[in-house]
């Protein structure tokens, strides 16, 4: 009878600790479901033969037709998840506004019944990237699990092509890709309906009238000589390179250059 009390106080230590260790936890789960397998390191498929695509995190692609082409860190990205969560195991889903991506697959935040966070797995052992699609409920909670593991270099951010590139660093071939962008703010202005951000006048994001109010908290600092890093998709026009921001993620102040 004693065992049973010790083994029921460790088992309470154990569902406290997975709260602690788990810091985006929904107030409430919107379905429980059976794993059948791990397609990679962000997607997964279900008994009931749904696709779930885990919400705010980004893992590096598998070429499944030629395997050596596959992005760094991507096989490992998908054996760490395989390692963690089995075939049959049960899955409890929280959903945000958006259900679906273009694709047809469920969008959710994913935990193990212990309460482990996949998403937060994934980040802090570096084997995604914290991106913001539509659905951002827990977007700042994640991005703070990702700074962590970005500062000390874990996983993929050991990697030299997954750090953020320097504006003078950028060319052509860089058009038409969604990258990582560092530097200091060297001037911003509104033009017309949009707002610029100038990075060391090389880089311009660009804001639209209606997406600056959700920029309020980091525009109203001075942000002349800040260093910061922005993400997005760039492009080329009018002699600089560009990028459009439409989320707060977008823009990361920087302590350091």
């Amino acid at each position: 009878m004693e065992r049973i009390k010790v083994l029921a106080v460790l088992l309470l230590s154990l569902q406290a600790f997975s709260l602690r260790a788990s810091q985006c936890i929904p107030t409430q789960f919107d379905e429980t479901v059976t794993l059948d397998y791990v397609n990679d390191g962000d997607t997964l498929t279900l008994t009931d033969g749904r696709l779930i695509r885990l919400i705010g995190i980004d893992s590096p692609e598998i070429d499944f037709q030629f395997p050596a082409l596959s992005q760094p860190y991507a096989t490992s990205a998908k054996a760490y998840l395989s390692d963690r969560i089995k075939p049959g195991q049960p899955l409890l889903l929280a959903f945000d506004k958006r259900r679906l991506d273009p694709f047809g697959r469920t969008l959710a935040y994913v935990y193990t019944q212990e309460l482990q966070h996949l998403q937060e797995l994934m980040l802090a052992n570096g084997f995604a990237k914290a991106r913001v699609y539509q659905n951002d409920y827990f977007w700042k909670c994640l991005s703070k699990v990702e700074q962590v593991a970005r500062q000390d270099q874990v996983g993929l951010w050991s990697v030299k092509d997954y750090q953020a590139k320097l504006t003078n660093a950028l060319s052509r071939n860089d058009a038409n890709k969604w990258l990582e962008v560092r530097g200091v703010v060297t001037g911003y202005e509104r033009k017309g309906q949009n707002f610029e951000l100038k990075i060391d006048n090389n880089l311009v994001v660009m804001m639209s009238q209606q997406d600056i109010g959700k920029f309020s908290n980091i525009l109203t600092l001075n942000l002349l000589e800040t260093a910061v890093i922005v993400r997005g998709k760039l492009y080329f026009s009018y002699g600089k390179y560009r990028l459009n921001a439409t989320h707060p993620s977008q823009i990361t102040l920087k302590n350091s250059p």
